[in-house]
């Protein structure tokens, strides 16, 4: 501890680079929020055809070699779902 110290205050502490996490606000986000969707203001059309190019949009992300990207893909498919077996389909 006192050599790590003593590296840290002469300046030759090496910090490791940390790969930011993605879905750091996806974890407090409603799915309607994380797909934007107001259940007040839009029928289930409109409802349908926003999450319809939303999946387009991320299904096509969630192949990606970048692995934040296919990350947060993958949790906006997940409220996708969610919001289309609520609004749409009517399973909820």
């Amino acid at each position: 501890m006192i050599k790590k110290l003593f590296r840290w205050l002469s300046g030759h502490e090496t910090h490791a680079e940390v790969p930011a996490e993605v879905g750091g606000i996806f974890s407090r986000m409603t799915p309607e929020g994380m797909c934007g969707i107001n259940p007040k203001t839009m029928d289930r059309d409109a409802i349908r055809r926003h999450l319809a190019t939303l999946y387009k949009r991320h299904n096509h992300s969630a192949g990606s070699l970048d692995r934040a990207m296919r990350e947060e893909a993958e949790l906006m498919l997940d409220a996708i779902v969610h919001c289309r077996e609520k609004y749409v389909d009517g399973t909820f």
